[in-house]
């Protein structure tokens, strides 16, 4: 299995540079980014969460496409976004910019992409009322932008920048498919799946077969089988529980988790219970005293529901069942210090490399 690590793409950018040649002596296989402009924190509680010492504003993204650029003279292994959305970003332009970093980055480029979630887009005025349909019809037109150079029935749309760099070929698509429609999709024309969203084994292992018959139908390749886990390591799971319990803020994960998994948890998401978490959830949107009054309340199978959580051992285990599912390639978002801080990161600093290495075997 493959190992690529999702980067903070945060001001400022010492993070960055101090934490890329560390990952470098690790091993990791790729570097990544997300495209947010909004994050997951509350602005209003940002102070009282430990991680808020590395970085005064929870909101401070750079644009990931111009942070590829950067980090591309830092490093020779590919580097991607995950992942942008084609309501923000519309396939022109992503066509040219990706053509463009897979030239200038040595490792070359892969460009995930999604139907979007409402944080990034519905707070700046962009429609968010039919995102799949919107990312089709996105695909279609790449697709034939990436493949042939020009738009689809259209020879005067074209792209003047070759569509191959040497030595690393065309820059890749890995989509961020969830639904059955984003699963058929991802097989028409991604080059890669790269969910993030909660998943047992066995559902990871279905939806796979659902991308690859739709590949087959095509006549594509089936994509590479990939996966975004929002991790935080512990001492251990048990650690983990009372840490969370003692700084109750970090419980507000548990806000992305699904409406109808919190039905079954005989709760009550503060949306309702037909919420669909992270796709849904502005957590801007929320009162900051209502969220502080909320968190303690929230049990830690919520959090979860959303993150992995445990030492590397524990977590090797956990991946390990999807890895027999079909998994191929993991991208690392490594969220440790959101309870503990600086002191947690430092303490479980030998855990991602453990971990990397017995990946690798799976």
């Amino acid at each position: 299995m493959k190992v690529g690590i999702n980067l903070p793409a945060q001001f400022p950018l010492d993070s960055t540079n101090m934490m890329v040649p560390v990952y470098e002596e690790m091993g990791a296989d790729s570097y990544w980014a997300p495209d947010h402009i909004l994050g997951v924190f509350h602005p209003g509680l940002w102070s009282e969460i430990p991680l808020s010492a590395m970085a005064a504003d929870p909101d401070a993204f750079y644009d990931p496409f111009c942070y590829g650029a950067v980090v591309g003279t830092m490093t020779n292994k590919p580097y991607g976004i995950s992942v942008t959305d084609s309501t923000r970003r519309r396939a022109a332009d992503l066509a040219r910019t990706a053509l463009t970093l897979n030239d200038l980055i040595p490792g070359g480029f892969i460009l995930g992409i999604g139907s979007g979630e409402a944080e990034s887009i519905t707070p700046f005025g962009y429609p968010f009322d039919k995102p799949v349909g919107v990312l089709e019809e996105c695909l279609i037109e790449l697709r034939s932008l990436l493949d042939t150079g020009m738009m689809p029935g259209n020879p005067i749309g074209r792209m003047g920048l070759p569509l191959e760099a040497e030595g690393r070929g065309k820059p890749e698509v890995w989509v961020a498919g969830h639904g059955p429609r984003m699963l058929r999709l991802t097989g028409q024309y991604g080059d890669g799946w790269i969910p993030a969203w909660g998943m047992s084994p066995e559902e990871y292992g279905q939806k796979l077969g659902v991308v690859a018959d739709a590949a087959s139908a095509a006549g594509r390749p089936t994509p590479t089988a990939a996966m975004l886990p929002f991790t935080l390591f512990a001492e251990s799971a048990e650690r983990a529980e009372e840490m969370f319990e003692a700084e109750p803020l970090g419980k507000l994960f548990g806000l992305f988790a699904m409406g109808s998994v919190w039905e079954e948890h005989g709760l009550t998401h503060p949306l309702g219970n037909d919420s669909k978490g992270f796709i849904d959830v502005i957590i801007h949107d929320l009162d900051p005293d209502e969220l502080r009054d909320l968190a303690p309340t929230i049990p830690f199978e919520m959090v979860q529901q959303v993150l992995f959580v445990g030492n590397a051992d524990e977590l090797a285990t956990q991946f390990e069942g999807y890895a027999k599912a079909g998994l191929e390639y993991i991208v690392m978002a490594n969220l440790t210090g959101v309870v503990g801080g600086m002191d947690e990161i430092m303490a479980r600093g030998a855990d991602l490399p453990q971990l990397m290495n017995t990946l690798r075997d799976l």
